[in-house]
């Protein structure tokens, strides 16, 4: 397993509602619509815009199992 395979896993887990993966050097994230970004912080950045509430929500999850 790559860390690009964990970090894919993190963020699938993170955001169940989107269908995210990483083909040919691009970050795509698939829901009600599609995001891309050349970086990783490009994609959470767009997530965070397009679904507000995921981001929230994914970041509230993220917080609880790191304390």
């Amino acid at each position: 397993m790559t860390p690009r395979d964990v970090l894919l896993a993190v963020l699938r887990d993170l955001f169940p509602r989107w269908e995210i993966r990483h083909e040919r050097g691009v970050w795509r994230a698939a829901g009600f619509m599609l995001v891309s970004s050349s970086t990783v912080e490009g994609l959470v950045e767009h997530l965070a815009g397009a679904d507000p509430d995921s981001f929230a929500k994914a970041a509230r999850r993220f917080v609880e199992r790191s304390g």
